[in-house]
């Protein structure tokens, strides 16, 4: 009788993904997190996957650990690193801002945008090409060779997330400058004039009006009266 199919552990061929905790920095970005949801998604397939071959199950195996189980938990740890790597770098253009008093209008173009995102999330997922042409070998693979595979696929995966820890550490530099221009931004010296001089204009042509040199709108007219009303010396 021959003996069922084993799948071994994963977590030897995972390398660095089954770190502990506090692997990357910064930690605001919550990479840690996301990679450390990813392996134990990744262990509970596998656990699944492991008690079907057992049993002669093959079809059940595959299913559990196919193609698109790994491409599914790949895309859905690249979105949520996306979206944590840029809700950082909006975060600190906002500080940025806040720091110099920049308006929110100017903040605005300097945010990333959907295409920022986009481009982003591309460099991220663009990682994994390696292990999306390695899982494609799954769905034919006799069961000896599909765990050959599937220990292939632990190592690919392991080097698709440190080439997106990389990735997110080039971003965080690319938008630095962007970041530190919004820190050190300071109002032209004639915008910070410009307030001042309306009011010194308003305060002369009122001045004008009430002395008699200029004619004042009707509106004012209680004004110049209560002026010249007062007790003069």
């Amino acid at each position: 009788m021959t003996a069922p199919v084993r799948l071994p552990e994963l977590g030897p061929y995972l390398g660095h993904l089954v770190d502990p905790p506090g692997r990357f920095e910064p930690a605001e970005i919550g990479l840690d997190d996301v990679r450390l949801a990813l392996v134990t998604d990744l262990f509970e397939r596998a656990q699944t996957a492991r008690g079907c071959l057992l049993s002669g199950d093959s079809a059940g195996a595959l299913s559990a650990l196919g193609r698109s189980v790994w491409l599914d938990l790949w895309r859905g740890a690249v979105d949520r690193v996306t979206t944590q790597t840029v809700a950082v770098i909006e975060a600190r253009l906002r500080r940025a801002a806040k720091a110099s008093a920049m308006s929110n209008r100017r903040l605005a173009r300097m945010l990333p945008n959907a295409e920022d995102r986009a481009v982003l999330h591309a460099r991220l997922d663009a990682a994994a090409i390696p292990l999306e042409q390695l899982t494609e070998r799954l769905a034919t693979a006799r069961a000896e060779a599909w765990v050959e595979i599937v220990r292939q696929a632990a190592g690919a995966l392991q080097s698709a997330w440190e080439a997106v820890e990389h990735v997110v550490h080039q971003a965080l530099a690319e938008w630095q400058p962007a970041i530190a221009a919004a820190e050190n931004w300071r109002p032209a010296p004639l915008i910070r004039w410009v307030p001042g001089v309306l009011l010194a204009v308003l305060a002369g042509w009122l001045g004008l009006g009430i002395g008699g040199y200029l004619p004042l709108p009707a509106f004012l007219a209680p004004v110049s009266t209560w002026f010249w009303g007062l007790p003069w010396p």
